[in-house]
This record gives structure tokens, C-alpha cells and sequence, in this order.
């Protein structure tokens, strides 16, 4: 495809750009594939321009480093579709939970601002929402619906969303189909209401894109307006552990030294230590990540500050680096010993989906044009897992289920359909 005739995408809360990455991604659903080009890119965080800027040649031209407050309909150019991963600080369970409705998090509603003020021929065609699976959960108190329009945080963006003319379709998609790390992340898909039937609650499938959970979320606020399609089948995930894993050598300053490794080994959790024991005993290789967590174990329940082992091939969500216990660790062990250190960025971006980061890593570096350990761990933590992003624009986009008939598909661009006005409620 042409790429002019590609449809027209602007990432806010873009980031160091996973979520393009995504869009330009080649699809793993059959039939046709979209592929989407960024014609704006909004983000307030320094740091994220210099990561997105070393990404991609054309950052200059279509970034956007203004405060999304500050930003008028005027400024984002015409698109078929919106992303939005916004941040997640008031929501996640790491988090104050401070709800939806405050913090970092409440800059949601400047996006929805954004969408409010742009005529109704200009709007997207399509918006995708990414966010923690906390905002099923959260509650705030705050602008609470009708009688069937749900009580959480979740039901008053879904409401807000419709407020503006779209339907929702929400999907919980987790890294761990398509990369070895546990990373579950709610996407909101959104399109105008009338472009497909509404969701029938009572029937709809069940799917691992759509747990119980999430079904009655949507099922608890019916006066709301939902999409919900025939979902295509996961993927069997290729990557494992072992398979992202970098190996340096042994005298490698990556390595923890023999104080440090053995302190490691000394504050494993007390339920996981047989099993950290029975790895360096083993004759075969493992890797195991683990995080640094305080947890009620000492006596009479006191907590205090002890290593989570995770071995069960997956590494732990990332997370951003603030101090060591946010940084995951890599624990390798065999024939009787051990070794302990931090996973490189390299690693991370693996974990992320991302082959190579292309990123040129310096620690010592001053004039702006390489990025140390810790910023482009930042950057990582801070955003989605390529492969999951990609398998729900595939969603988005009408990628058709093994078996089941087409669904509506951006085969081109849409400029200039016009998204309806919200209907009198």
C-alpha cells in the first residue's frame, strides 16, 4: 500500500513511540493487513521526545512536546484513528489510586476535550485507549452515571467515550501470548456507535481477551454503549526466557559481585528459597527474574523487604526505575552456582516486543545524543508491548477470525467520512 493511502494516525501520550511501532508492525492475522502512518505525535516528557526522535527520522516534523492542555483541536491534524495511553500513576494497584479523575491520570479528559472540539466530519473513525487493568477496579466517587451505566472509573471513560458519538469494545490483552513477560493491559477500542450492531451482553463469547471479569464490567452497566465482535484466535507464543536472555560473560561488570549475589540469595522469600535451591543444584541451566518486594513474612507477620522469585518462564511486568526494588532481576543458576544481576535494556525491549532498540546506550554520555540504562529502562516501562498493541489494532481493524466471516476493515483511508454527533440521550 501506498503510503499516502495508508490511514492517518495521531498517538497522544505517544511516548518513546511502542504504540507506532505497532501500528507499522506487520500483522500476524490473516487476510489483509493495515498499517497505519503517524502524522502526529504528542508527549510533555523531555525525555520521551529524545527516545522518540532517536526512533523515528521524522520525529521533527510531526512531534508535539506541548502540555495536552494547552493543545486546541486546531493544533492535531486530521486522522482516521487516535491511540491513547494515557498515564496509569492514579490507577495502577503500585499506584496512589487516585482514580481517573485526578492526578496524571486525569489527563484523559484533556483528550476527550480535544475530541469534543473537533467538528464532527473531522473526528477519527477509531480510537484506542490502552491503560492498567486497575481502571476496572478504580473508583473515585466522582461523576458517577445513571442507573445502568456502571459506578468505576472504567464505566465513566466508557460513558464519556459514548458521550462523543463511539461505542467501546473492551479487550484485556496480556505481553505473555506473544512475549515471555506478564504484562495484562486493558484497550478500550472505540468506533462510531452506528458502524456495527450493539453488543448483545447476554451472549456474548467469552474469549481470553474477554475473562469474566471484564465481561461483567460491561455487563453491569448495559445502558451503556458497547461493541463486541467475533475475536481471532492468540498466537502460540515463539520467544521464551532463555530465548531474550543476553549471556555476558562471567567477569562481565553486569554480573552482581560475591557480597552482593549471596545478600540476593539470603532475602529470597522464604516460600521460594527451596526452589532457588534446587536450581543451583540442578546440572541444567535456568534463569529465573525476580523484584524486590516488601511482604508480611518476618515474625508475627511483620514486613519487611524480601526477593520474589518468578519461575514460571515469564519475567514480571516492567516497571519504571525508580530505586532498585523497581528494576527486575535476572537470577541464572546451575552446577552449584549462581549469578545475579539487573536485565539490560536490550532485554527489556525484547520483553517489549522489540528486537532492537537502536537506541545508542552510554552512561557517561552528556550531550543528549545517547541515553543511559536507567532512561531507556523509563522509556520501556512506560509503554506497551508491541505484539499485544499490534493484535488489537488487528481487532480494530476487522482482521477476520480463523473461520468466520470479513468484519469491516480499513482497507484505505477514511478521510473525510464523517463521524456522527452523539445522539440526544
Amino acid at each position: 500500500m501506498d503510503a499516502r493511502s495508508q490511514p492517518a494516525a495521531a498517538e497522544f501520550f505517544a511516548g518513546m513511540g511502542l504504540v507506532r511501532r505497532a501500528m507499522e508492525a506487520e500483522s500476524s492475522a490473516p487476510g489483509p493487513s493495515t498499517r497505519w502512518r503517524t502524522v502526529f505525535a504528542n508527549d510533555f516528557d523531555p525525555l520521551k521526545r529524545r527516545l522518540y526522535a532517536a526512533t523515528f527520522s521524522d520525529a521533527a516534523s510531526i512531534w508535539s512536546g506541548a502540555d495536552i492542555r494547552t493543545l486546541s483541536a486546531s493544533d492535531v491534524p486530521r486522522a482516521d484513528l487516535w491511540t491513547a495511553s494515557f498515564p496509569c500513576t492514579d490507577l495502577s494497584l503500585a499506584g496512589g489510586r487516585g482514580g481517573i479523575h485526578r492526578g496524571q491520570s486525569g489527563a484523559v479528559w484533556e483528550l476527550l476535550r480535544l475530541l469534543k472540539e473537533t467538528p464532527p466530519a473531522s473526528r477519527p473513525t477509531a480510537l484506542m485507549f490502552e491503560n492498567v487493568v486497575g481502571l476496572l477496579s478504580s473508583r473515585t466517587g466522582e461523576a458517577l452515571g445513571r442507573r445502568g451505566e456502571g459506578d468505576t472509573d472504567f464505566h465513566a471513560l466508557v460513558r464519556a467515550v459514548n458521550g462523543v458519538g463511539y461505542a467501546v469494545e473492551p479487550l484485556l490483552v496480556d505481553a505473555s501470548w506473544f512475549t515471555p513477560q506478564s504484562r495484562p493491559r486493558l484497550y478500550l477500542l472505540a468506533e462510531p456507535a452506528d458502524s456495527r450492531p450493539p453488543a448483545d451482553l447476554a451472549g456474548v463469547c467469552s474469549h481470553p481477551a474477554r475473562p469474566p471479569r471484564l465481561l461483567a464490567a460491561m455487563r453491569s452497566a448495559p445502558a451503556l454503549r458497547w461493541h463486541a465482535r467475533a475475536l481471532p484466535p492468540l498466537p502460540s507464543r515463539a520467544a521464551t526466557l532463555e530465548s531474550i536472555i543476553e549471556d555476558p560473560a562471567d567477569g562481565s561488570p553486569l554480573w552482581w559481585g560475591r557480597e552482593r549475589a549471596a545478600y540476593f540469595l539470603a532475602q529470597v522469600h522464604p516460600g521460594h528459597q527451596a526452589e532457588a535451591r534446587r536450581r543451583i543444584a540442578s546440572a541444567m541451566t535456568s534463569y529465573a527474574t525476580a523484584f524486590r518486594r516488601v511482604r508480611p513474612c518476618g515474625a508475627g507477620g511483620q514486613k519487611q523487604s524480601v526477593i520474589e522469585l518468578r519461575t514460571d518462564g515469564l519475567a514480571g511486568c516492567l516497571r519504571l526505575p525508580k530505586g532498585g526494588s523497581a528494576k527486575q532481576i535476572v537470577f541464572r543458576a546451575s552446577r552449584g552456582a549462581f549469578a545475579v544481576r539487573h536485565l539490560t535494556p536490550q532485554e527489556c525491549g525484547r520483553l517489549q516486543g522489540v528486537a532492537d532498540l537502536g537506541l545508542a546506550l552510554d552512561p557517561d554520555a552528556t550531550d543528549g545524543a545517547a541515553f543511559s540504562a536507567n532512561e531507556a529502562l523509563t522509556g520501556l516501562g512506560d509503554a506497551v508491548c508491541v505484539p499485544a498493541a499490534r493484535w488489537a489494532l488487528d481487532v480494530l481493524a476487522g482482521a477476520a477470525p480463523r473461520g468466520c466471516g470479513p468484519e469491516r476493515n480499513f482497507a484505505a483511508s477514511s478521510r473525510g467520512r464523517a463521524c456522527p454527533a452523539p445522539s440526544a440521550r
